[in-house]
């Protein structure tokens, strides 16, 4: 149930099972509400992040919009810090909607709750929806990164246009959210833009949304997207003792090794291949690995190659299942000069 301004807002928050009583603000003529339940995570750092959207629910432009987070133990009985945040988007549309996300400055431990609630905001005039965005490709690496076009159907020059990447779970929540840097997109004309954003496994979906110092664009539709569910990274070819070499001489032991991070919570049987080639294109050595993923982990996996032949090749690295249906992307080829 969506919780109006003048209403309790019911908040729940997936860093534990706990619910959480938003405050109710003060009354005011405008109406805006956090219409999903919120999320946050820990982050790499240790912080605490909370994300979310505010509502528009008025049939003219707000800005300023204000959200406030409390970082609380399990219990809530103790705040352990308070911040104060503010939509992604200065200008949320009439009947739009805008995201927001929040970090503690500490990264406490004990921080298990949050409880958010939505500040002061005020009426704004409208930013023309002139911005079109045409993205290319998602790819999907140890980051999930988009690039394409932003189109400039304004009269004015596009300042300071920055394109938000939102990523939703199955719930509609906002569970990771990618901001691009600023670039500036002339009258009638193209410019490029790349936006990066974590990984989360719950991710289903996402759209897109560009705004400058003038104009904005519509939200793009909701696409869902398919994440392979295992990301292959740090690849290294060294002696039996990890250093690495500077080239590898003839008949010498090779370790190959990768990382591998599995990111559903899922049990997954897995095999690791590696194919070594010639630059002619022959194949040279195709080894494997063989395992399994318990749930949501990283592994470091390693096949043994001994060069009889002098020259060069590069080394190709896949992850299967056994119907062999890929789990991973397709990865970069890494060089490998033989001498001796």
């Amino acid at each position: 149930m969506k919780t109006l301004l003048f209403s309790s807002l019911l908040i729940m928050i997936l860093f534990t099972t706990n619910i959480v009583w938003a405050d109710l603000p003060s009354p005011t003529s405008l109406k805006a509400e956090i219409p999903q339940t919120t999320y946050s995570y820990k982050a790499s750092n240790g912080t605490t992040v909370v994300l979310g959207e505010v509502q528009n629910d008025n049939d003219i432009p707000i800005y300023k919009v204000t959200v406030y987070a409390k970082f609380m133990n399990s219990d809530g009985t103790n705040i352990i810090e308070s911040k104060t945040g503010t939509t992604l988007l200065q200008v949320i549309p009439p009947h739009g909607t805008a995201p927001f996300m929040i970090s503690s400055t500490k990264s406490d431990p004990s921080i298990a709750t949050v409880q958010v609630n939505m500040g002061p905001f005020d009426s704004s005039s409208i930013k023309q929806q002139v911005l079109d965005i045409s993205p290319g490709l998602l790819q999907v690496s140890d980051k999930l990164i988009l690039s394409g076009n932003v189109h400039n159907n304004g009269a004015q020059k596009s300042l300071n246009t920055k394109v938000y990447l939102v990523l939703y779970d199955a719930f509609q929540r906002v569970v990771r959210i990618g901001v691009s840097n600023p670039i500036d997109v002339d009258p009638g004309k193209d410019s490029q833009f790349s936006v990066t954003s974590d990984l989360d496994p719950r991710a289903t979906s996402y759209l897109l949304v560009a705004e400058s110092d003038v104009y904005q664009s519509k939200s793009t539709p909701k696409n869902n997207f398919q994440t392979l569910p295992v990301i292959v990274s740090n690849t290294m070819i060294t002696d039996p003792n990890g250093t690495s070499y500077s080239t590898i001489p003839v008949n010498a032991s090779v370790k190959i090794t990768s990382n591998l991070n599995h990111i559903l919570n899922s049990t997954q049987p897995f095999i690791y291949y590696v194919q070594v080639k010639q630059f002619s294109g022959q194949v040279e050595f195709i080894g494997k690995y063989e395992g399994i993923f318990l749930g949501p982990e990283d592994q470091n996996v390693s096949i043994d190659w001994k060069p009889h032949t002098a020259g060069s090749y590069f080394v190709e690295t896949y992850v299967w299942n056994y119907d062999a249906v890929p789990l991973s992307s397709a990865v970069p080829s890494i060089n490998v000069v033989l001498v001796k």
